[in-house]
């Protein structure tokens, strides 16, 4: 597969139609994948965060989902990478799961909000198999429970909304034991689906200003701002050692 190295990690170049044929055969082969959509604060936090970094190494798809990576790929001269936000890669899987007869699990949010988004994601897609689903605010000591109870029910897929990259940290974590063969942190995205939060207008999301429209409706985020002024700095370094 065709790879960009941004930082200390490698990002895969796929459009929609190569990663359908990858995931078809994480499916076909009954091994547990981990399928990560990075954005640049993700990059940004891989070398303080050996755990995080072990995730991002040990996956088996990297995807662009920020327009801060697909910017960054253009600078250190790969040319285009596709941009596959996580939200719109999970609503593709759960078409995906319809036409094939997948199942899927949902882990994340509070109750009413995962519980609507089920009902919407079953409105939007008919037939849409979900299997289980637990909140988001377990303890340690429900771990093992929701662990055994997933894998009991076999998903193919599994959504895990408990935020990022706490989502892609505790799939590495838990992987093995999981056994599910397309596991994928989704950070907020159940909170977009649930409708408690907006996504931005799609002319909004083209230019790559989605973040501002998240800003506007989550003001704490703004505390994050300096974390990708340090992933430009990253870059810029990157670009002066080749």
């Amino acid at each position: 597969m065709n790879k960009v190295k941004i930082s200390d990690i490698f990002i895969d170049n796929l459009e929609w139609d190569r990663i359908a044929d990858v995931v078809e055969k994480f499916i076909g082969s009954q091994k547990a994948q981990q399928i990560i959509t990075a954005n640049s604060l993700m990059v940004n936090s891989v070398e303080r965060d050996p755990e995080l970094k072990g995730a991002f190494h040990n996956a088996g798809l990297v995807l662009a989902d920020s327009i801060g990576i697909v910017r960054a790929a253009e600078f250190l001269g790969y040319g285009k990478l596709a941009r596959i936000p996580g939200i719109e890669l999970m609503l593709k899987f759960c078409q995906l799961a319809i036409s094939r007869g997948y199942s899927v699990y949902l882990l994340g949010s509070p109750e009413s909000v995962l519980k609507k988004a089920r009902e919407n994601l079953r409105e939007k897609f008919p037939g849409l198999r979900v299997v289980g689903m637990h909140h988001g605010y377990f303890t340690e000591d429900e771990r093992d429970r929701i662990l055994k109870e997933i894998k009991n029910l076999k998903p193919h897929f599994l959504f895990v909304g408990i935020g990022t990259p706490r989502g892609e940290k505790w799939i590495y974590q838990n992987l093995e034991e999981l056994n599910v063969p397309v596991c994928m942190g989704i950070g907020g995205s159940l909170d977009v689906i649930s409708g408690r939060l907006r996504r931005a207008p799609r002319w909004l999301c083209q230019r790559g200003f989605e973040w501002t429209y998240r800003l506007l409706q989550e003001p704490w985020r703004v505390v994050r701002l300096p974390g990708l002024l340090c992933f430009v700095w990253k870059v810029i370094k990157q670009k002066l050692r080749r």
